[in-house]
């Protein structure tokens, strides 16, 4: 498979600016964006991983291969772009299954993301935490390829916007739109995705470009047992990935918000 047909898929973990990013590629006219493929799966498929839908009848339709496969049929008429968590589908990668993605990664400091995450799903665990998982992606990729695959921070995705769309751009072999890096905001679900419930996304519903969207009323790690204990779990995952994250210089027309 050429790079060209491969699906270019954003790796990330929940709360770390992905579906902003997801966002800004639909804004091109080049790529079928998809949200979340294999959350269906995970959630909502006969071989679901989690019961938090358990009232939910699950269809085989969303069964890992289905999905995988509808991916593939997808990719040979389409340029496919598409974000994804690992924690949902790390159990069936495999050396096909890497074989059919262009590889590239978000991650942000679990000291930003636990809050955010734990204000909306407080029952949260370490596994749906996802850092473990994206982490050990990223080693079967680099195993998989011999190469490091491109790693964003979702901190300078904000503070560098115009130099890191540029250079991510770069590096996987697509035009730069620098257009793209201002939008209107989706106006309802079905613009976002098929996880949408107008809860988890209510930022980027007001946004217009990369922001800091923290909240002050969101605990603080040391505010909490539980977020603490997941931030300590979390922490070396992040560091890892966070080595190989692109890094170019300021730009001065990129604002902090």
């Amino acid at each position: 498979m050429t790079d060209k047909q491969k699906i270019i898929a954003l790796w990330s973990t929940p709360r770390s600016r992905s579906t902003a990013f997801m966002w800004m590629m639909k804004q091109r006219s080049d790529f079928l964006v998809l949200q979340e493929p294999f959350g269906r799966s995970a959630y909502y498929s006969e071989e679901r991983i989690f019961d938090r839908a358990a009232d939910i009848t699950p269809k085989a339709e969303y069964n890992y291969q289905n999905v995988l496969h509808d991916l593939h049929l997808k990719s040979k008429t389409n340029r496919l772009f598409i974000k994804d968590f690992p924690y949902y589908f790390l159990k069936i990668v495999n050396e096909e299954f890497l074989g059919y993605f262009q590889h590239t990664f978000l991650v942000r400091d679990p000291a930003q993301m636990l809050p955010s995450y734990y204000h909306k799903m407080p029952d949260l665990d370490f596994e749906e935490c996802g850092y473990k998982e994206l982490f050990e992606l990223f080693e079967k990729v680099v195993e998989n390829t011999g190469e490091i695959p491109v790693v964003i921070n979702a901190d300078d995705l904000v503070e560098q916007a115009t130099d890191i769309v540029q250079e991510y751009c770069s590096r996987i072999g697509i035009t730069f739109i620098p257009e793209v890096l201002n939008w209107n905001p989706p106006g309802n679900s079905d613009e976002i995705g098929w996880w949408d419930n107008r809860s988890w996304n209510d930022d980027l519903r007001v946004s217009e470009s990369f922001q800091n969207t923290e909240k002050s009323h969101y605990l603080k790690i040391h505010d909490n047992p539980k977020l603490l204990s997941l931030y300590n779990l979390c922490l070396p995952y992040y560091e890892q990935l966070n080595k190989h994250r692109l890094q170019v210089r300021y730009s001065f027309s990129d604002k902090k918000v």
